[in-house]
């Protein structure tokens, strides 16, 4: 599904799916749909900032944000995908000679998608950090609120991964994409608590954010 496929369902009727007793969609997909909200952010702070200042490459920073924006949309759609394949396979008969090597490949996948969506929100959130200081005042609240979306896809996202680790037999693979994730956290959580700092010192110069 493209993103542009969003165009066809409202936030309401999204919302309405997410709340249904429906397997999917889930926190995956909405641990996506927190970066795109991100990436808006920071579209928007790039739409406001450069009217006024040329002290970044704008019109690169506004492509960035936009196929961040867009990726997150694939890839909550990716994670629906992820998930009714990790069902299929686990409905197929137990004395299926595929049954086990087709589970393992659906649950390596299912692990992918979220484990790429934390990626995509740690290159959101450098490109927030090199926002935070370029941003006016009256905008650089929203930069934080577009970081703490973007950790909040990412941490959601490592919740992903980690239900689907857990099922895979390969243990070299599920070492690796462990050691994936536990940079993928330490990086967004530093990037996050840095912005958060650059904003509450804009906003609130004898603030301390620890």
């Amino acid at each position: 599904m493209s993103s542009s496929a969003w165009t066809d369902e409202s936030l309401a009727t999204y919302f309405e799916r997410l709340g249904s007793g429906e397997p999917t969609p889930g926190g995956g997909s909405a641990a996506c749909v927190a970066g795109a909200l991100g990436a808006s952010l920071g579209s928007m702070v790039v739409a406001v900032v450069s009217r006024k200042s040329d002290a970044l490459d704008w019109a690169e920073f506004a492509s960035a944000f936009q196929a961040l924006r867009d990726g997150f949309l694939v890839l909550a759609q990716d994670d629906e995908e992820a998930f009714r394949v990790v069902m299929a396979a686990l409905r197929l008969p137990k004395e299926d000679p595929s049954r086990s090597a087709r589970l393992q490949e659906s649950l390596k996948q299912a692990a992918l998608v979220p484990l790429t969506a934390a990626e995509r929100a740690v290159d959101l959130l450098r490109r927030l950090q090199t926002l935070a200081p370029n941003a006016s005042d009256s905008i650089v609240s929203d930069v934080g609120a577009g970081a703490h979306l973007a950790l909040a896809a990412l941490r959601s996202s490592l919740l992903n991964v980690d239900v689907n680790l857990r099922a895979l037999k390969n243990p070299e693979l599920r070492a690796s994409l462990t050691q994936r994730r536990r940079e993928i956290d330490e990086a967004g959580s530093a990037l996050c608590a840095d912005i958060a700092r650059t904003v509450s010192a804009r906003l609130v110069p004898d603030m301390r954010v620890h």
